[in-house]
Parts: C-alpha cells; sequence; structure tokens
C-alpha cells in the first residue's frame, strides 16, 4: 500500500508492505520422503539398491533409528579378529550397528551367536546386526519418525514500513529524508540425533563396574546408543532493522552553478533475537560410563536434577520421550545481535570544461563510516552446556572506514565517421580501515587500499556499439569475519577422514593412490575402523590474521541494433558481453571435511599448510589415532577466477490491429569457476557442476492486444551439471565403488536441463489515474520436481534433501497459482 502528497517545494510518501510465507516441510512433498540410494550395477541401469523386506521397495537411506553402536574393545585395543560373531559364524567388526527387531517386522536375520567366551558380544532378545555382509541382511530402520518435520522452506512473516520526504528552502537547495523499518520472523523445526557412551554388563574386565543401563549386554566392548528426536534442533529468528537517512542536495551557486551537491547522514540499527532449542550436556554427561543411579544428584551446569535414562530402551531410541525425559534433556535459549551503522557523505559533481563532443564530467566526494558489532548467545551456549552443538562467546567489535573518491568521465568524439560517439570514464578510491576488538582493545589499520576503474564506450553508428571496463576493488573484513568469538561444534569423526578403511577403499577404487600413501607414511594401519564418533570443530575470527580481499575484473561488450529493411515494424537488439574476474584473498572458512581431505590429497604431505589444521588423538580419548580437533578459523584463500558471456536479445514486433510481441531472452555461459585454496594447493574448477551450471538462461514473450489486455509466457532454464568428476576425483578415477552392503555399485551424480514454465494474462481496468489491473497466472506449470542423483558414496556428493539436489535453482514448491489485484486511487 502506497501513499504520496506532492506540490511544487516538495512531496511525501508512504509505503507499507506485509508479507507472510507458511513453512514448507519435507512431509509436504512425497518425493522426499525416501531417500534412496538410486546407485546401479556397473555397465546397465539395474538398481544396486538394497530392498527392504518389510516393504519390498527400495531401502531409504535416511538417518538410522532405534540403534546402538558396538566398539569392539579386542580387535581395537587387544589386537582381536572381532568378537561379534552370526549365527553361520562370520565374525563382524569392528564397529557395528545393532537395532531392535520391533512388532510386526518379520526378517529372517541371523542372530548373535554365543561363542562360549567371555569377551563374546552378546545382545538381548530382538536385537540384530547391521551395515555386514550380505546385504540382503543389512537392513537399518531408517524409516526416521521425524523427518517431515523437516523445513525446506521457513516460516517468514515481515513487516515493512518506507517513507521519503523532500522540500525546497531555496531554488536550489532541497533537504530530503528517508525512514526505512522492518521486522523479519522466521522459524525452522528439524530433527537430530543424540548419543551417549557407556559400558557393557561385562565393563568390569577393563575397569568399569558393569553398565548401569545396559543388562543384558555382555562382551569386551563399548556401547554407544543412538536416539533420535524433534527436540533440540527448532529455532525461531526476529529482526528489527531500521534505517535514518537526512541530507541536503540542490546547486552550489554563485560562480559554480550548474554544479550539484549531496551531502548526508544515516544511521542504521539491526537487532536480532534468535532463540534455540538445545540438548543439554550435563544431562547428558552424567549417563556417559554410568555404572550407578545418578537420582538425587544436582547437574553441574544446568541445575536439574540427575535422572536414568533408559538408553537401550527401544522407544527412548525411537524419540518416544516422556514429559520429564523432555524437560530434563532440553531447554531453549535466546541470543541477541545488535549490527549499528553511522555515515556520512557528501559529494559534488558537474561539467569542468567543454570539448569539441560535449563537456568534461567530474564528481568528487568523501564518506565516513562506523560500523559495530556486540553478538551475544544464549546462556546455554555462553556456558559451554550445549550438547553437539557450538558453544562461544561475546562477538564484538567496530570498524571505522575513511574513504575519498572521484570519477571523471571525457567524451572524444561525437557524430563523426565511424565515432557516432567516444567516450571514456574513470573512478578511483581511496580506503582506510581500523578495526578494533572490544573484549582487549586490539586493533587492526589497513590504510592506503587504492582501487580505480576505466572504461570506454564506442559507438560506430547506430547499429554497432562497443563498451569494455578494467577495474579493481577492494574488501575489508566483515565485523563477524574480524571479530567472532571463539567457538566450538562437533561432527562426525569417520565421515571425514579419508584414513578409514583405506587399504579395502583403495582395493576397490574408492580413493586415490597418493592418499593410500599419506594415511600409510601417518602411520594409520590400513584397516582402521575410525576410532571415535565426533570431532571438535573450533572456529573464530581472524583479526590479526585476515588481509582484505581484493579483485581484478574486466568485461568487454558489443551491442548490435540493425535496422531490418524487410521487416519495417521490428526492432531488435543484441548484446553479448565478456566477464573477467579475479578475487584474491577471498575470506572464507574452509569445513572441516575439506581441510582434512585436502591434507591427505596433497603431494605435500605432511607439510601441506592444511596439515596443521587438525589433530589426532589427545588426553581425551584412548584411540591416539583418531582425528579428534579441526581448526577452521576464517582465513584468505588464494584465489578465485569467474569468466563467462551474457548474452540478451529483445525482438519487439509492432502488430498492428492485434497489438506488440515482445520477446526478451537473456542467457550466460560460464566458462570458469576456478577456485585455489592455498597457493600449494591444486586449482579446483566448478564450472558445471551441480549448483553452478555452465548454462542458465531466462527466456520471456509477452503479447499485448489491444483492450487492456497482455499474455505473458516464460521460461526458466538451467544446463545440465555434473559431479562425476568430483567424485572421480576423491575416489580414484571411478564412479563405481565397493562395499560390504550395497556390494559392487555405480554413482550417478548427473542432473539433465531444467525448465520451468510460467505464464499468466493480466487485464487493465478503468482511466490511468484509477486503474485497477488483474492478474492472473501460473507458476511451474508443468509441476516440475528437483532432479534426483545418488545419495550415498562419499565425498563429490552435491547437496541434497532427502534424495533430490538441495541447491538455489530448483522449486520445491511446485506449481503455484496466484492472482494479483491492484488498484489505484
Amino acid at each position: 500500500m502506497l501513499w504520496g502528497k506532492a506540490n511544487d517545494r516538495g512531496h511525501v510518501m508512504v509505503a507499507l508492505d506485509y508479507f507472510r510465507q507458511n513453512e514448507l516441510n519435507r512431509g509436504q512433498r512425497k518425493y522426499l520422503n525416501c531417500p534412496e540410494a538410486y546407485v546401479f550395477r556397473q555397465g546397465s541401469n539395474a538398481r544396486a539398491d538394497l530392498i527392504d523386506p518389510r516393504t519390498g521397495k527400495y531401502h531409504c537411506e535416511d538417518l538410522p533409528v532405534g540403534q546402538v553402536w558396538t566398539y569392539d574393545y579386542e580387535y581395537n585395543y587387544l589386537g582381536g579378529r572381532g568378537n561379534l560373531r552370526l549365527g553361520d559364524g562370520t565374525f563382524v567388526g569392528p564397529v557395528n550397528l545393532i537395532q531392535y527387531q520391533y512388532p510386526g517386522e518379520t526378517l529372517n536375520l541371523p542372530p548373535i551367536a554365543g561363542c562360549g567366551d567371555y569377551s563374546c558380544f552378546q545382545a538381548p532378545s530382538g536385537w540384530f546386526p547391521t551395515g555386514y555382509s550380505p546385504a540382503s541382511h543389512a537392513v537399518q530402520n531408517d524409516f526416521n519418525p521425524f523427518a517431515g518435520r523437516q523445513t525446506i522452506i521457513p516460516r517468514t512473516e515481515r513487516y515493512t514500513l518506507y517513507a521519503d520526504a523532500a522540500y525546497h528552502l531555496t531554488d536550489d537547495i532541497e533537504a530530503y529524508g528517508e525512514f526505512l523499518g522492518n521486522r523479519r520472523k522466521t522459524a525452522q523445526h528439524g530433527y537430530r540425533q543424540f548419543w551417549t557412551f557407556g559400558f557393557t554388563s561385562s565393563g568390569s574386565y577393563y575397569g568399569g563396574n558393569g553398565s548401569y543401563w545396559a543388562p543384558g549386554w555382555t562382551g569386551l566392548n563399548f556401547l554407544s546408543p543412538t536416539a533420535v528426536t524433534d527436540h533440540g534442533v527448532d529455532a525461531s529468528q526476529r529482526v528489527d532493522y531500521t534505517r535514518t537517512l537526512g541530507g541536503f542536495r540542490g546547486d552550489l551557486g554563485g560562480f559554480m552553478r550548474g554544479w550539484k551537491f549531496d551531502a548526508h547522514v544515516q544511521y542504521s540499527h539491526n537487532k536480532g533475537i534468535y532463540r534455540q532449542e538445545q540438548i543439554l550436556k550435563d544431562a547428558i554427561d552424567a549417563s556417559s560410563f554410568q555404572t550407578a543411579s545418578c537420582v538425587g544428584q544436582t547437574l553441574p551446569v544446568s541445575g536439574k536434577q540427575c535422572q536414568d535414562l533408559p538408553w537401550v530402551d527401544p522407544n527412548f531410541l525411537m524419540g518416544k520421550l516422556t514429559p520429564a525425559q523432555i524437560a530434563y534433556l532440553f531447554d531453549t535459549e535466546t541470543g541477541k545481535t545488535i549490527y549499528n551503522q553511522l555515515s556520512a557523505e557528501a559529494s559534488i559533481n558537474g561539467n569542468l570544461f567543454d570539448l569539441p563532443a560535449g563537456p568534461v564530467a567530474m564528481a568528487i566526494g568523501v564518506d565516513a563510516r562506523r560500523d559495530s558489532i556486540v553478538d551475544t548467545p544464549g546462556a546455554i551456549t555462553l556456558a559451554g552446556n550445549a550438547w553437539g552443538a557450538s558453544s562461544g562467546g561475546i562477538t564484538a567489535g567496530k570498524e571505522v572506514t575513511t574513504e575519498a573518491f572521484g570519477e571523471i568521465g571525457i567524451p572524444i568524439f561525437r557524430d563523426r565517421p565511424f565515432f557516432k560517439n567516444l567516450s571514456i570514464n574513470a573512478d578511483a578510491r581511496w580506503t582506510n580501515v581500523k578495526a578494533t576488538r572490544r573484549s582487549d582493545g586490539f586493533s587492526e589499520t589497513t590504510k592506503g587500499n587504492w582501487t580505480y576503474k576505466l572504461g570506454a564506450n564506442w559507438a560506430v553508428n547506430n547499429t554497432l556499439q562497443f563498451r569494455g571496463t578494467y577495474g579493481t576493488s577492494f574488501r575489508a573484513p566483515a565485523l563477524f569475519e574480524e571479530f567472532k568469538a571463539d567457538e566450538t561444534g562437533f561432527i562426525g569423526a569417520r565421515a571425514i577422514d579419508p584414513c578409514v578403511n583405506y587399504a579395502f577403499n583403495l582395493s576397490q577404487g574408492n580413493i586415490d593412490q597418493r592418499i593410500a600413501d599419506n594415511c600409510a607414511a601417518a602411520g594409520i594401519p590400513g584397516n582402521y575402523g575410525g576410532g571415535s564418533i565426533t570431532a571438535t570443530t573450533h572456529s573464530s575470527g581472524g583479526i590479526g590474521n585476515l588481509r582484505p580481499e581484493t579483485s581484478k575484473a574486466w568485461t568487454a561488450s558489443v551491442i548490435l541494433t540493425p535496422r531490418i529493411a524487410a521487416l519495417p515494424r521490428t526492432s531488435v537488439s543484441l548484446a553479448v558481453d565478456y566477464f573477467n574476474i579475479k578475487v584474491k584473498g577471498e575470506i572464507s572458512q574452509l569445513g572441516a571435511a575439506n581441510i582434512v581431505f585436502g591434507c591427505y590429497d596433497s603431494p605435500n604431505f605432511p607439510t601441506d599448510p592444511l596439515c596443521s589444521l587438525f589433530t589426532r588423538g589427545g588426553p581425551e580419548i584412548t584411540d591416539q589415532r583418531a582425528i579428534t580437533n579441526i581448526y577452521d578459523k576464517y582465513i584468505n584463500i588464494s584465489s578465485q577466477t569467474n569468466t563467462g558471456v551474457d548474452f540478451t536479445l529483445r525482438v519487439a514486433q509492432n502488430l498492428g490491429r492485434w497489438g506488440s510481441l515482445t520477446l526478451l531472452g537473456n542467457a550466460t555461459r560460464q566458462l570458469k569457476d576456478k577456485k585455489q585454496v592455498l597457493p600449494t594447493s591444486p586449482v579446483d574448477d566448478f564450472n558445471g557442476t551441480i549448483g553452478d551450471p555452465k548454462f542458465v538462461a531466462n527466456l520471456n514473450a509477452t503479447w499485448k492486444p489491444r483492450g487492456g489486455w497482455s499474455v505473458f509466457w516464460g521460461a526458466e532454464i538451467y544446463g545440465s551439471a555434473s559431479n562425476e568428476q568430483r567424485f572421480k576425483d576423491r575416489h580414484g578415477g571411478s564412479l563405481c565403488q565397493s562395499s560390504i552392503i550395497w556390494g559392487d555399485y555405480c554413482v550417478r551424480l548427473k542432473v539433465p536441463t531444467t525448465v520451468y514454465h510460467n505464464a499468466s494474462i493480466t487485464k487493465d481496468f478503468g482511466p490511468a489515474n484509477a486503474q485497477t489491473e488483474l492478474t492472473f497466472g501460473v507458476r511451474n506449470i508443468f509441476d516440475t520436481k528437483p532432479p534426483r542423483v545418488s545419495t550415498i558414496g562419499g565425498g563429490g556428493l552435491p547437496t541434497l534433501i532427502g534424495p533430490v539436489v538441495g541447491t538455489s535453482q530448483y522449486d520445491f514448491l511446485g506449481r503455484q497459482f496466484f492472482l494479483n489485484v491492484s488498484k489505484k486511487f
């Protein structure tokens, strides 16, 4: 809703906007329910997926539920061959997944066999091992009861108020102001796992007193019951943003008449309140290797009264918690982030003098800006009591930026043969940034950062035009990148460790020889089982170590606007733009998996800088080979390069009594998207990978017959893409792997060209000053779904949501009908 009023001295305008979008969750889209493995036998279209005997359909490779992991003490620490034996005599180890045979399941699974040895593993009746050969027996309970709650598109509500006003104080000077206020509320839901560790009832053999919560579980094993829940993950946010600007603009007058000035001050305030449900660490810790009841004790951080939890109860593992257990294990915290910015800018622009081709124009100015951040996490995070989540401190600091800038435009030729117009322009900016961390007053200043741009425009005639630019840019580290307080989190250690079972993986072509050689050089045996379930990630800001990002970019363009004599009522224009952008020192976090894999895949192992960013072993664990800590600070990566060509074609046809037809096409052909993490790292080209297609386009057609009608059709096109080469690079040059569960299988990681069709029809009613406009349309007419790829196989897979690609190009809402009505009063 918009209102405005104006007279010969000024104007005022106010706009109000309200937006609401309900949540789209995974359970609302049937095709997201079952993430099948979607793998194939080599050289054929025969699926290699497991068949779930409970349904007769392909098995869902979702988050396993109702499980207990066993860690074979005899195998890992005493040098034995493994102590879990099936009824057919097969030994299974060293890390096993045991799941419950729920009522109604009629799986013909070999039992766990006793072997007459004190060390042999035994589970109570109803439990069976999974994750072993033959594949027909390796069926996990993956029908997650909470998967349908996972948020795909969050619930969003947004309120916006905008106003601007201006008033001429004199004929030459105008005062003006703007105000923007916005409130955004969002919420997300999901599910997660949580687990603990403990002895079996035979725990006295290795120093324990036997498990308190696992009667009937025997053998030389540690246990790790792993439950699933829809608690400890829900989150909501409220962000309030205000921006106020006031200033003066006009003509300088006097001997500088014709020169314009603009001076303004702006203040913005951004306050974010975020709520997060957490699992309490001290509640989980109370169960770790528990040997006696904890009832009557008080938890050390949360202050709650300790409860004994039924960790091996199948109902508990499936997330069927009592209200008392929910109140004990979970709590909600509230954090707050405040950004403030105060800035002032003044500039003048005008013509210096005249040349035969026109006036030489110039603009100069200065600005100063102060940005600050204070991020205060919730009480649970500050106390380090958020289990399986980040713990961190208060992030606080400020940046003061001062700049001076100038621009000049020079006309060279005008209305001459082969030079209908030739002009050049140049601009430059000087930037100085001082960053100060609030906690200790540490400051860092970057001075004298010059950036510039040169451009030229040459119109040969009315049909042919060339233009080009070359420029540099500069970006100081953002507030959060500089000042982020030390933060810890957790990640699955086995999932990111390329040295797990590397001898087997090398024999099956799952990794290349260099990774295997580097793992062996680190003293890790070829049959290493992983050793730990999680590693701790450490993240923090980079003040004192980060340098600004810089870039160089150049563009070259050709514009054609031919007149076609045979089509006198047709206008055609075509623009072809080449771009080449190279960024140095891009500020980023590498991610834990990239750090570890990059180290072991490096020809410079173990001196590659990535190898210094993680550790194995430590006093907190028994297995000194296990990855324990990964240090993922904000750093400057070496370089990133992006090149491509943009195409824009517009054809407008006057159809006479049938109105007009306009065709518009925009397309981009990306040629390179390369990134090099460190100067010693290989260059990685992402061009054409899933989420980064080589070709994208929009094609639109608009027909406007007479009578206020308009008919629109459009197509959004996202080109084919593939992660298969990236997968090969991480798996010994092959798309095919071997697994004790799936046998020999090959992944498919290609997506076809995807096209979304949209159409609408519009009718205008009434005179222009009181017009009503009615539009009815359909988006994604054919209800095109995101493409499928393989969901198993390890490194090289794209981002997934359930069984489909989860990158931003693809539509999860599906076919949408809309009706828009607008009215002018």
